[in-house]
């Protein structure tokens, strides 16, 4: 007889979970200390349990707040009870919807879906190309000197690629300190930039001037993400690739990206583009326009990051260099045990193990609760 895979009951809490240390990035966003979710839980009929993570990124990142996010799940997750989760990931109904709680539901459909049938993710969206994915590690917006002391001591962890963040110092200082760093960076690694929307036309026009010849490996979001002309021209000032991030949200926005020929590489980050169903379709459309996919996240815990590796492990247009798979090693706790898939510089699949396959502790989750279990 098979299971019944119907949602009968789901919960979620608002958690705040701090960082091991504080993270600078732009003028935009300033300096982050916690990490801020909404934990979802669903439980099947059968008793199959999948979990779902919302990583709202704030006003001016992807719209949503921990309480908007707690707002959204009230409104959806009705709905949700008495559904087919075979149904919902067959038919990618998380398409339906994007934002982080719709995000939070399409997670914990796709893992209560392979936990009941003894599935991993990958597998329900579509053929392993790799076991593993290597990762990159990211620098707070400061100095070259700071950049350095972090680079080395995550070399030493086995990372290789590195992310400078940017978009809150002069930008005659920013090329001084790209250069600096390039200059000191070991044998054998790779750097990228981000000004998180952090720049003016005319300070991101000065920066690929200065830098056009350098190896690096891209420029993400230089511009406000709704700088979609300022992105076309910068794109035609310089070899260096421009990705883009909070400028796609949907699938919508990566369509007219594509059509303007307006950036190289397009970053997806599970959460802010509303799920697995989203950022899988948002992949299928950037490689079949010949562009790249950087893997990325913003603060995000073990559930959205396993998530994420999941579908990297599938997409075949990869950035050739690392990705973010290394959130939850810079916090100070997390409610899963994704960091344990995280060593020599590089995220693991684990072996065997259906849906998402991380262990999730309701006992930490409870411990960084900052509001009320909701239940449905």
């Amino acid at each position: 007889m098979a299971a019944d895979l119907t949602v009968k009951s789901a919960a979620y809490w608002p958690i705040r979970v701090p960082l091991a240390e504080p993270y600078h990035l732009s003028a935009v966003y300033g300096t982050l200390t916690h990490s801020q979710a909404v934990i979802l839980r669903l439980e099947l009929a059968d008793g199959t349990v999948g979990w779902g993570e919302a990583d709202p990124g704030g006003k001016k990142f992807d719209g949503y707040t921990l309480e908007s996010t707690c707002q959204a799940l009230d409104g959806l997750l009705p709905g949700l009870i008495g559904q087919d989760v075979a149904d919902w990931v067959d038919q990618k109904r998380g398409r339906a919807r994007t934002g982080a709680a719709a995000a939070a539901m399409d997670v914990a459909c796709h893992d209560a879906l392979g936990r009941a049938t003894g599935r991993p993710v990958w597998q329900l969206l579509g053929t392993r190309r790799r076991p593993a994915v290597e990762s990159l590690w990211p620098t707070s917006s400061g100095t070259a000197e700071q950049d350095m002391a972090t680079i080395n001591r995550a070399h030493a962890q086995g990372y290789r690629t590195y992310m400078l963040k940017m978009g809150d110092r002069p930008i005659d200082d920013e090329i001084v300190r790209t250069r600096a760093v390039l200059d000191a960076l070991p044998a054998g690694t790779q750097l990228m930039v981000d000004a998180n929307q952090g720049w003016t036309r005319e300070q991101a026009q000065a920066y690929v001037a200065a830098c056009d010849t350098l190896p690096l490996v891209l420029v993400e979001q230089p511009l406000p993400a709704d700088d979609l002309e300022g992105l076309k021209d910068l794109r035609t000032r310089t070899r260096l690739p421009i990705s883009v991030d909070e400028a796609i949200l949907r699938p919508d926005q990566v369509a007219d990206i594509i059509a303007a020929d307006a950036a190289d590489v397009f970053s997806i980050k599970i959460s802010k583009n509303g799920g697995l169903a989203n950022s899988q379709a948002i992949a299928d459309m950037v490689e079949a326009a010949g562009k790249r996919i950087l893997m990325n996240s913003m603060i995000e815990l073990g559930i959205t990051q396993a998530a994420s590796l999941h579908l990297g492990c599938t997409i075949a247009g990869l950035v050739p260099c690392g990705h973010a798979y290394m959130s939850t090693r810079r916090m100070a706790d997390d409610i899963a045990d994704f960091s344990d898939w995280v060593y020599d510089g590089a995220a693991h699949l684990p072996d065997g193990e259906p849906g998402l396959g991380v262990k999730v502790s309701l006992d930490k989750i409870e411990q960084y609760c900052v509001g009320e279990r909701h239940g449905f």
